[in-house]
């Protein structure tokens, strides 16, 4: 049976793409920052409390799984958004941990169980604003980071028989993102579901042409 990782696995996109994955017959590993959605969590493959901001976390993490690895979802991420003149310290740090150290991180400990798989893709997710946006440098730039790493990785690791994508979500249907946005018209949003099949086509031998892509995704 392929092995199938998600980081963010029990956000509302994270579980999502465990589904997809879980139900196209994969065995899925996946994590979350967060020890409560641990200990609720009920849905499909197996479930570890991580760090990814830390590396020896990461490294940890996958060394306990320590099989091949087909498909790996970097979907762990965050978001807030600030004029630049009051972002904080915190505000900066914040989100470059939440995006781009834990999708550095994930990507670069994953590369050997990659490889070993002999054929595997990766699917990092971006923004649609990683090319700027009023009040969202911050958010955007450790997007913008993402995007440029699954590029860079995707000529460095395609030797190694490894491919890599990013896709670029606008606004997802979340709750969390209905609950800010009350008044929103939520049908003009993409669904998590929608986006999961995205990216488990994107790891899927169909797509064995597409590397170093930057995909938009959203209606």
């Amino acid at each position: 049976m392929s092995v199938a990782v998600v980081t963010g696995g029990t956000g509302a996109l994270g579980r999502a793409v465990v589904n997809a994955f879980s139900q196209s017959g994969y065995e899925v590993y996946l994590t979350t920052i967060d020890e409560s959605e641990r200990a609720g969590y009920q849905g499909p493959g197996k479930v570890d409390v991580v760090n990814l901001a830390s590396l020896e976390e990461a490294k940890r993490w996958v060394a306990g799984i320590n099989k091949p690895i087909s498909a790996a979802a970097l979907v762990a991420g965050g978001f807030t958004m600030q004029p630049i003149e009051k972002a904080s310290e915190e505000d900066f740090e914040h989100l470059m941990n939440l995006n781009a150290r834990s999708a550095f991180y994930s990507l670069s400990v994953l590369v050997p169980y990659l490889e070993r798989a002999g054929s595997s893709s990766v699917v990092m997710v971006g923004a649609r604003v990683y090319s700027g946006a009023a009040s969202m440098a911050l958010y955007a730039g450790s997007k913008a980071f993402v995007v440029s790493l699954a590029k860079s990785a995707s000529i460095e690791l395609k030797a190694k028989g490894i491919r890599v994508n990013v896709i670029l979500p606008d606004i997802i249907d979340t709750p969390a993102n209905r609950r800010v946005m009350p008044d929103a018209d939520f049908e003009k949003w993409a669904k998590p579901e929608e986006i999961a099949q995205v990216i488990l086509y994107l790891c899927s031998e169909e797509s064995r042409l597409i590397t170093g892509a930057a995909i938009p995704v959203g209606r």
